[in-house]
């Protein structure tokens, strides 16, 4: 099982990826990148630490390395997502790593020579040609110009520094024990035992950096594994309860019910939320609903929306 910290692989390009995706669902997680994350079409919702967004087509959001955040959407939003390590600023631009952005939703869509730099170093990255790196370096750089001067952020201290770090590496250790064991009997109490913290101490500290209490993180993540069971397998409700953490049917039901609005013997018989659900793709833990683009046809989508734009 794939735990919630996201390993981003550089396949093309030394910290620095592009992914166009349309995501259903993309469960809390968090990675050693920041991101930003562009919506070209629909609307969906954000949630990060403790703030709750909506977000919608033509509008962008930056999370900050190690910031837990998730994305749903009733229908599918298609995402332009960046991902770049500071390491590629290093010696030009060390500051970087003292940088801490605000993650709220901003228009783009107004800021045309803003937009118009990611779309060229998106495009720049999915072509198939030797100069492909040197060029999508350059538009970034630019890029990241130009969000230092219309975005919201601030300088952290050292001893800020210091506190994130610590603070990023416990969030790591919490989300990969949950993400490694929700199939599995574990409690707040547990965990908080694990990291030689109080109970009260580690619910508030949970909550106010995981966006919501953490039965109901578990039930999400326990939720999404019934949802792609439901769609994929045919094993009786009980034998998916018992693989997902659930004791029983009745708690997969108020949990799922919680989740989606139906009960999970609905959502298998009429598929209500994801009429499409069988053509949508999966990631190795299959908990996520996300679909991505390849190279040809990313360069098709975008190459048409800049147009468009443009």
């Amino acid at each position: 099982m794939k735990n919630e910290l996201e390993n981003i692989y550089h396949s093309k390009i030394n910290n620095l990826n592009f992914l166009l995706v349309d995501i259903t669902y993309r469960k809390p997680h968090l990675h050693f990148v920041i991101e930003l994350a562009f919506v070209l079409e629909g609307l969906g919702t954000v949630t990060t630490q403790e703030n709750f967004f909506e977000i919608t087509a033509g509008q962008a959001i930056i999370f900050n390395s190690c910031q837990v955040h998730e994305l749903s959407s009733s229908d599918s939003m298609k995402l332009l997502i960046l991902q770049f390590s500071s390491e590629i600023f290093k010696i030009i631009f060390p500051q970087l790593d003292k940088i801490y952005f605000e993650s709220h939703p901003f228009n783009l869509e107004n800021q045309p020579e803003t937009l118009k730099l990611l779309l060229q170093a998106a495009l720049s990255y999915f072509a198939d040609d030797k100069n492909n790196s040197l060029r999508t370096h350059g538009y970034t750089s630019l890029l990241l110009d130009r969000l230092l001067s219309i975005s919201e952020y601030s300088i952290l201290s050292s001893s800020e520094q210091n506190k994130l770090m610590d603070l990023q590496e416990r969030m790591e250790r919490i989300s990969s024990y949950i993400h490694e064991n929700y199939d599995h009997k574990i409690s707040l109490e547990m965990i908080a035992s694990h990291e030689g913290l109080s109970r009260t101490y580690f619910s508030h500290f949970f909550k106010s950096n995981f966006g919501i209490n953490f039965n109901e993180y578990l039930n999400k993540i326990r939720s999404e594994k019934a949802r792609t069971l439901l769609s994929s397998s045919k094993d009786n409700l009980l034998n998916i309860a018992y693989m997902c953490g659930f004791s029983d049917i009745r708690t997969l039901n108020t949990a799922f019910v919680k989740s989606y609005g139906v009960l999970p013997k609905d959502f298998r018989k009429n598929n209500v939320l994801f009429p499409n659900l069988n053509y949508m793709t999966f990631n190795q833990d299959k908990i996520d609903n996300q679909v991505f683009y390849s190279d040809r046809g990313s360069l098709d989508i975008l190459q048409y929306y800049l147009e468009k734009q443009f």
